[in-house]
């Protein structure tokens, strides 16, 4: 390797580094919180999250507040090909050395390896930094895949790491980037036409943060395309070594188009039979699996608390970002869909942890989350959401009737009903209170942006 040209990188990105600003993520004071601390901390998140922009503002800010000497900043991103030599742990331990012999300097250093599944073997080079230099480093890594999170690191880093995942951009994150402040219902309502604008926009193309600036829908939609290509081509086909590519894009074709509706791996082979693909049910969940842990969609269970259904492949498949549902369906068909996509997406910021419900009648509900625990009894509360366009009389008996699951465990906790209607009167149903919120404001009532008044706010506050 050519050490004139790796001083020039290290040197390039210690300044570019430190003029870093942009739009304040919602995972950045989290990040910022818990550095200092020892553990080596995981940023992971679908390609073209904006993973790089927040680790390198992360390491602006703390440039800038004089916590870091710009001197014993390390940046690598190893997607540069500049650093397509850096394949190995002994590599990038030569970079390492290189950075420590002509810029660090006494005091903390910060380390950061963008996207360090390109290496392989790299745990074997963190783990030596992190026992031989940890009391004075810091380490950040970023990665595109899950691979990072379960088995690599569950073998190699278990109790070194901090994990932090990180989604597209929320629509408040999206009104920032558009310079749209919305800090409660006053604003809402002054703003309500642009907001409302803006909301169709970021609901139709999504959240990944290159496609803001792109003017036409039809250059959004082709740079969302290559996005789709890269993960599947690249992200899952190479580092799986799928055999079957045709099947992989089939199937995911498949799950975008009908992304949230319920399915099993039975039902999902005989899709694929259907479209004149043979193959094994096996085969079908190896390529699901694949496909989730590239990030590109997420599974939700079904909640129940009986044991008999923990093993039950009964499950719905939702998409990282509303905006690659467009690859696959026109914005005007099912407005309920993306509504309920982006409603989810929101759910796995605040919470987590998200299931799907249904009871013996077959009703259904969109979203069952944990919120707190009972006060002196331990036991777990669940809120409820149902998600739907606007609320009309011939709708009421589906949408509603989902509230009153027969299920002693989810009798606690919130009923919300979120829709664009702006009336946001409780309901009643069947002697059920029922909650009713606009979709948009309660999407921009995150922890960062709250509404007047408490009441408005509690169940936000919960999900937190």
């Amino acid at each position: 390797m050519n050490n004139d040209i790796l001083a020039a990188v290290i040197f390039e990105w210690q300044g570019l580094v430190q003029r870093r600003q942009g739009v304040k993520r919602e995972l950045e004071e989290k990040l910022l919180g818990a550095m200092g601390s020892r553990p080596i901390k995981i940023v992971t998140g679908f390609r073209r999250s904006g993973k790089s922009f927040l680790v390198q503002q992360v390491a602006g800010r703390l440039v800038r507040e004089r916590l870091i000497d710009p001197a014993n900043l390390l940046y690598l991103n190893l997607e540069d090909y500049r650093l397509m030599e850096v394949t190995t742990p002994e590599r990038l331990n030569q970079v390492y050395e290189l950075f420590l012999r002509l810029s660090a300097r006494p005091g903390k250093r910060l380390l950061i390896f963008d996207e360090i599944q390109n290496v392989a073997d790299w745990d074997r080079f963190i783990r030596t930094i992190y026992e031989k230099d940890g009391e004075e480093t810091e380490i950040i890594l970023t990665g595109s895949n899950s691979e990072l999170l379960s088995s690599e690191l569950g073998s190699y880093l278990a109790g070194r790491f901090i994990e932090f995942f990180l989604l597209p951009f929320s629509f408040r994150e999206f009104l920032a980037y558009r310079n749209v402040q919305v800090n409660g219902k006053a604003d809402y309502l002054r703003g309500r036409r642009d907001i409302n604008a803006l909301f169709t926009e970021f609901l139709n193309h999504g959240g990944l943060p290159e496609v803001f600036d792109i003017p036409s829908p039809e250059a959004k939609l082709s740079y969302l395309s290559g996005i789709v290509s890269k993960v599947i081509l690249d992200d899952v086909v190479r580092r799986f070594r799928v055999d079957n590519v045709t099947l992989l894009e089939k199937l995911f074709h498949y799950l975008m188009a009908g992304a949230g509706s319920v399915s099993t791996f039975a039902s999902l082979s005989r899709r694929c039979a259907a479209m004149g693909i043979k193959t094994k049910p096996e085969t079908v969940i190896a390529y699901c699996s694949y496909l989730l842990k590239a990030f590109a969609l997420f599974e939700v269970s079904r909640f129940s608390w009986k044991q008999n259904r923990v093993f039950s492949d009964t499950r719905k498949y939702f998409t990282v970002d509303t905006g690659l549902i467009t690859l696959y369906r026109p914005p005007e068909e099912n407005l309920s869909l993306r509504l309920e996509h982006a409603v989810y997406l929101e759910l796995r910021r605040r919470n987590g942890t998200v299931f799907f419900g249904t009871n013996d009648s077959g009703k259904e509900i969109d979203f069952i989350v944990p919120a707190c625990a009972l006060q002196g009894i331990g036991e777990r509360r669940y809120d409820k959401f149902q998600v739907t366009a606007m609320l009309t009389p011939e709708d009421e008996k589906r949408e509603l009737g989902a509230f009153a699951l027969a299920d002693v465990h989810l009798k606690e906790g919130a009923n919300l009903l979120l829709s664009l209607d702006e009336d946001e009167t409780p309901l009643q149903w069947q002697q059920v209170t029922i909650e009713r919120r606009n979709l948009i404001r309660w999407l921009l009532s995150g922890t960062e942006v709250g509404e007047e008044g408490t009441s408005e706010t509690e169940p936000s506050k919960r999900l937190a």
